[in-house]
């Protein structure tokens, strides 16, 4: 969930209490004072009813002049005054109402009388509904300005956080040219891009020393590496040699023939793991299999392996180079790890490569097939990088890698 998203959720949930709790104690308030003031016009009522009968010794004949309703009855006792509601049938309206009543105790002077006033509260309900839902209206309004407004000012505020963040997707310390950051007077993102300067230059400073050393690495270590080899070539031709120093010196031999190749299997691994294979092209992929098929003939032929292909037309946009050395590898291994007479089975389609390939089980876990250094056969003269090698440009390309055996075949397949 984006930031925006989730600060205008929690400001659409604050503003929703507070309106609702607003809006309780605004009614609450409201119908409060209404309630007061109807029992200020009773107690009006009663004092106009008691001053008339003060001066004229006897009950009001015409209630209606005294505002409210009032009703009398013969009183036994003299009882304290008391308030309460009813609801009573409005004959033209055809429904009940409700009334506050003020029901109290009055001497004419000859005799004891109860009175009850009725004040309709009708009217008093109406006004209450009524402002309440004028200030629901004002309230819904004045939600709705401030969830626009927060949200423009919101998305002009972390305007310039996003160009940043975007600007950082699109960084590539391959390059030569460094990412700027837009200018802003906003001191936490202006902080934040100077911060994000320097890592970036940092990255792309510590990437090109690294590229660096792994090119004059490979270089230095190629050529006495390749001095060594020519050298013992000659011993080898040699023929003052006696048959114990040649086996020493082949045995050297192919030491420095293994440590040269894994010498460049590394170097290899390194520059794809820093991007150094960016331009990429459509490589036919059906074609390029075809073609290191008829490479490995004489090795294909070597070990009697039998060959299906089942290979649809179908390009991918990867390097020359590293679509030429996956391939290699795929097949390379499926050769390399097969047995005599065995076969080896390759599909493409429109959404991935299998190749299949009869072979012993594997002496280690699955899992660590693709790790550095981990051979199927400990036994065998494989650097172990073969594989490794491919995840890597798989994981560059964003291709599926997986392997599986079904008991009889070994199965590695890439998903594009």
């Amino acid at each position: 969930m984006k930031l925006l998203t989730r600060t205008n959720i929690y400001f659409i949930g604050i503003t929703l209490v507070v309106f609702s709790l607003g809006g309780e104690v605004f009614y609450e308030r409201v119908h409060g004072i209404n309630k007061f003031d109807a029992s200020e016009r009773l107690e009006q009522e009663k004092n106009k009813i008691q001053s008339f009968v003060n001066i004229n010794h006897e009950l009001p004949g015409n209630s209606i002049s005294l505002g409210d309703s009032v009703a009398f009855s013969i009183a036994v006792l003299a009882e304290a005054d008391k308030t309460g509601h009813v609801k009573l049938y409005n004959s033209s309206e055809k429904e009940y109402e409700p009334y506050q009543t003020l029901e109290f105790t009055i001497n004419s002077g000859t005799q004891l009388y109860t009175a009850i006033i009725y004040r309709p509260l009708l009217e008093t309900d109406d006004l209450t509904t009524a402002i309440v839902e004028a200030m629901l209206i004002i309230g819904t309004c004045l939600f709705v300005v401030l969830l626009l407004s927060n949200f423009i000012l919101s998305k002009l505020i972390w305007s310039p956080f996003y160009k940043t963040l975007e600007k950082i997707k699109t960084f590539d310390f391959t390059r030569e040219s460094l990412v700027e950051f837009d200018k802003t007077s906003i001191v936490e993102f202006k902080t934040l891009n100077n911060v994000l300067k320097t890592i970036t230059e940092k990255i792309a400073s510590d990437y090109r020393t690294l590229k660096e050393f792994t090119e004059n690495a490979s270089h230095e270590m190629q050529t006495p590496l390749s001095i060594i080899q020519s050298k013992l070539e000659l011993l080898i031709q040699s023929e003052n040699l006696n048959a114990e120093q040649m086996h020493e010196v082949q045995a050297v031999y192919e030491a420095s023939s293994r440590l040269a190749k894994l010498n460049q299997a590394l170097l290899l691994l390194a520059k794809i793991e820093n991007n150094q294979f960016s331009n990429s092209k459509k490589i036919q992929l059906d074609e390029l299999i075809r073609n290191k098929i008829v490479f490995f003939e004489e090795l294909i032929k070597h070990k009697n392996i039998s060959i299906e292909t089942n290979l649809e037309a179908f390009s991918i946009q990867i390097h020359p180079v590293l679509a030429d050395i996956m391939v290699s590898n795929l097949i390379g291994n499926a050769i390399k790890h097969n047995q005599d007479g065995g076969g080896i089975s390759i599909v493409l389609n429109q959404t991935q490569l299998s190749i299949r390939n009869s072979g012993k089980p594997l002496s280690i876990d699955p899992e660590q097939l693709f790790q550095r250094f981990q051979k199927a056969d400990s036994s065998s003269g494989s650097l172990g990088l073969g594989l490794s090698i491919i995840k890597e440009i798989c994981s560059v390309y964003h291709f599926k890698l997986s392997y599986k055996f079904d008991g009889k075949m070994h199965i590695i397949s890439i998903l594009f």
